[in-house]
């Protein structure tokens, strides 16, 4: 059995980008809709499970946390405007819909990955978001890259960036995420942090070995002064990279079975149609 995960924020922004403008008759921006759409329809007739994980609102409890956390500040409003129309089209085709509010789109990934774990269900990601490699399980667990076509595993983890999923969240704590407004720490790149969580696990075994690998890592005095001078701000942005495993997400793998039609009974609750109210 498979079950196929939409990361659904990620997808209205590379159609937004890889579709041609298209204006509705109210006179709004609609080009990323279209290939949304075109996207969901697609999936539909190869898949039996689905489920979309959208950002509702794009604060969450991470602006909370660290003010320089990505925000709706940084969006087009062209693209803004149609993530309400997304979520809508999303039910319409009676798809799952997973709309993140307090949480982000990767948490209710995440927390979807970790309700179905060691069932014997393989899970689909589709997304390139390197936070979500985290969610990376052998074969159970994988990612989809829908503009190139291909899987990452485990293995593709390891293969890409040298260090293992679990170990994404320090990563990229070091090297900094500029897509979520993290920095990391100034003058650690990819390269180096491979090195160190090769031989640490985390960023805090990095810090208590400090003394050590110093003295044989290229750069090492300079990175272990930067390092030990804002270790409180290293693990601020290790809780920023994490996601949260405890959301909310339906419990049933038949929540995520697909609708054909719209109009037909939702098998999470057999009561109501797929239709939104407003409609």
């Amino acid at each position: 059995m498979e079950l196929y995960i939409v990361d659904g924020t990620y997808e209205l922004f590379r159609s937004h980008f890889g579709y041609p403008s298209r204006i509705s008759p109210g006179g709004s921006e609609v080009g990323a809709l279209k290939g949304y759409i075109t996207h969901l329809n697609s999936l539909k007739k190869q898949y039996k499970y689905l489920c979309v994980s959208f950002d509702s609102t794009v604060e969450s409890f991470r602006n909370e946390l660290y003010d320089g956390y990505k925000s709706s500040n940084d969006i087009d409003p062209d693209i803004l405007n149609q993530f309400p129309l997304a979520e809508e089209v999303t039910k319409l085709l009676g798809i799952t819909l997973l709309s993140m509010k307090k949480y982000e789109a990767d948490d209710g990934i995440a927390s979807v990955c970790e309700q179905f774990s060691d069932k014997n269900i393989k899970i689909i990601i589709g997304s390139l978001d390197k936070d979500l490699m985290q969610c990376v399980k052998g074969d159970e667990v994988v990612m989809y890259s829908t503009r190139y076509k291909t899987f990452t595993n485990d293995k593709g983890v390891k293969e890409k960036f040298g260090i293992l999923p679990n170990q994404i969240p320090d990563f990229l704590a070091l090297t900094g995420d500029s897509s979520d407004g993290i920095p990391g720490m100034k003058g650690i790149g990819q390269k180096t942090a491979a090195l160190l969580l090769q031989k640490y696990e985390n960023i805090d075994l990095i810090l208590n070995d400090v003394d050590n690998w110093k003295k044989t890592v290229r750069g090492g005095e300079r990175h272990a002064e930067t390092i030990s001078n804002n270790f409180e701000l290293l693990k601020l942005f290790k809780e920023l990279t994490t996601l949260k495993k405890s959301v909310n997400v339906p419990k049933d793998i038949e929540d995520y079975k697909v609708c054909l039609l719209y109009t037909s009974p939702s098998p999470r609750d057999k009561r109501q149609s797929r239709m939104p109210s407003s409609a």
